[in-house]
């Protein structure tokens, strides 16, 4: 959504101020299969989330950005000065102008490009819609020594309101996206076109192993207590089942837009708003203040900046 803190926060004065429908464009926000996390979470299928694990991996160089340049693309087909607009003067680029997300001067990286993503399908699937407090980041260029400034493997943990949110982007190593939700009744596993609900009893399901080291007389009377109590009648034995939900893509705009168009229509306002883009955006700041300050970050909202 921004390129700095203060653009965010000037997008969301000037969307209040105006009375403008403003939606982000996040866009599995509006999926089908977000909704159906959504109800899973909020009817307690998992309990309350203890820890989310957010990961996405490529491996290729289209999706590390290394763009083929435009065959005609020159100072006299591109007004150069005015794409830099505010960034530094420098000469023209036709990597620079293909490729722009591998500079810090112009796009925000792995976390503005793929991790917002993967962090507002997170805050609308808990109904969080906040700043995380914390961030701790680390990762590096390991594999694209191509110039660019911003890493392409990026692992950074967030603090939201105490609870852990480890992010995993990978340009080097394709692996499968998935959102994780743990919590003590089970997890959900949200992938790029289903969701898993996988629930957990949370029960011994045989005697204690510490029991082994007691003296035998008094291991032999814990475990005929144990299996007395717990044992289920034979041929009646509790059953576990995964259930898998199966739908459009997570990142489907045609959704996306549809709710942009009715809210348009109606005045009622979106799920992903310049306030909740923004806190989704801010989240990515941080993440990637923590990799070039080598150290965590947290937010100020009384000033409205990142500290270290």
């Amino acid at each position: 959504m921004s390129h700095t803190i203060p653009d965010g926060f000037a997008m969301v004065e000037a969307a209040q101020k105006n009375n403008r429908i403003v939606q982000i464009g996040s866009q599995r926000v509006s999926s089908v299969l977000l909704a159906t996390a959504r109800d899973l979470y909020q009817k307690g299928a998992i309990g309350d989330v203890e820890m989310v694990e957010l990961t996405l991996g490529r491996n290729d160089p289209t999706g590390a950005w290394q763009y083929p340049p435009p065959p005609d693309l020159s100072p006299q087909t591109l007004d150069w000065d005015t794409w830099l607009n505010d960034a530094p003067k420098i000469p023209f680029n036709n990597l620079h102008f293909a490729r722009w997300r591998c500079w810090k001067a112009y796009g925000t990286g792995v976390a503005g490009d793929l991790m917002v993503h993967l962090l507002s399908g997170m805050m609308a699937t808990l109904g969080w819609n906040e700043i995380p407090r914390s961030a701790t980041a680390m990762g590096g260029i390991f594999r694209f020594k191509d110039g660019r400034d911003m890493p392409d493997f990026h692992t950074v943990l967030f603090d939201y309101h105490g609870i852990p949110v480890y992010v995993r982007l990978d340009l080097g190593c394709e692996t499968p996206e998935l959102a994780r939700f743990l919590g003590p009744k089970g997890l959900m596993d949200a992938g790029e076109f289903d969701l898993r609900h996988s629930p957990q009893t949370g029960q011994d399901t045989a005697p204690s192993y510490y029991a082994s080291s007691f003296p035998a007389k008094l291991r032999e009377e814990y475990m005929k207590q144990w299996h007395a109590e717990h044992d289920a009648t034979l041929g009646k034995e509790p059953t576990s089942e995964d259930t898998l939900y199966k739908g459009h893509d997570w990142d489907d705009m045609r959704p996306h837009l549809n709710v942009f168009f009715q809210a348009v229509k109606s005045r009622k306002n979106v799920t992903e708003d310049a306030v909740f883009g923004n806190h989704a955006a801010v989240a990515c700041h941080m993440a990637n203040e923590s990799y070039f300050r080598q150290k965590p970050v947290t937010w100020d909202a009384a000033s409205k900046s990142i500290k270290s």
